[in-house]
């Protein structure tokens, strides 16, 4: 069981929500916090960041009020931490119940099929991972990635890549557009921050932010975000003709 009453399964789905990301310590209080609901709309826990605090990370999704979302990152795709796969899952399987949303990279579902099978049991999020800081892969690759992904159990795909020109946030947009699972888009680098407004009003259901510091380059502080996004969703005034 959750240790917190969730929304709607469904509504956790829905486009545009912000993800506030916690990879400092000194952030754990506020995610713990009734303030936080008012800065994004569910609370990453970066746990490769946060290895030696890991009661007070517990803590903190337990107290948390809005849902959680668990990663605990490979090193090949951003982490933290050189935690082995083994070390990894401990830590998954030990702050599972808390969650609502687990991350893990597509290219290491076959690690970790018990601990996706138990998430699904649990009626906790999967979701399918893809990290590229260099660049943007071709569509025709995403696409083999977001189906091996569906195919290993995700039931959302997050595809972060490093954006070097307008060709790659086409991309992206693309795949946002015609997409058959709930993705979740967003550009790092230069074109990263406009991407994310832009991937967001496509449909991108999972757009992160930070609530203290930033993973990537390319990420607003996710009360901005929120912002901004809800600005883009609500339909502004007609201006005469």
């Amino acid at each position: 069981m959750h240790s917190h009453t969730l929304p709607e399964k469904s509504s956790l789905l829905r486009a545009g929500q912000v993800v506030g990301s916690v990879v400092h310590p000194s952030a754990l209080p506020l995610a713990a916090s009734a303030g936080v609901a008012s800065k994004c709309d569910i609370v990453e826990f970066r746990v490769d960041a946060l290895t030696s605090e890991i009661p007070a990370v517990q803590a903190s999704m337990v107290a948390c009020p809005i849902p959680s979302l668990l990663t605990v990152r490979d090193k090949q795709e951003g982490g933290m931490s050189g935690l082995s796969a083994g070390e990894r899952d401990s830590l998954f399987t030990k702050l599972l119940p808390h969650a609502a949303f687990i991350d893990i990279e597509i290219a290491n579902f076959p690690k970790f099929a018990s601990l996706i099978a138990e998430a699904r049991r649990q009626n906790i999020f999967v979701i399918g991972s893809f990290h590229d800081f260099k660049s943007t892969p071709e569509a025709g690759k995403l696409n083999q990635l977001s189906s091996q992904a569906r195919d290993a159990g995700a039931d959302i795909v997050k595809f972060a890549t490093t954006l070097r020109h307008t060709g790659d946030l086409a991309i992206l947009s693309a795949l946002q557009e015609n997409a058959t699972l709930p993705l979740a888009t967003m550009g790092m680098g230069p074109l990263g921050r406009v991407s994310r407004l832009l991937l967001a009003s496509l449909g991108s259901v999972l757009n992160y932010g930070f609530l203290d510091q930033p993973t990537v380059p390319g990420q607003w502080p996710a009360a901005r975000l929120r912002e901004l996004i809800r600005e883009l969703q609500s339909p502004g005034p007609v201006p005469p003709v």
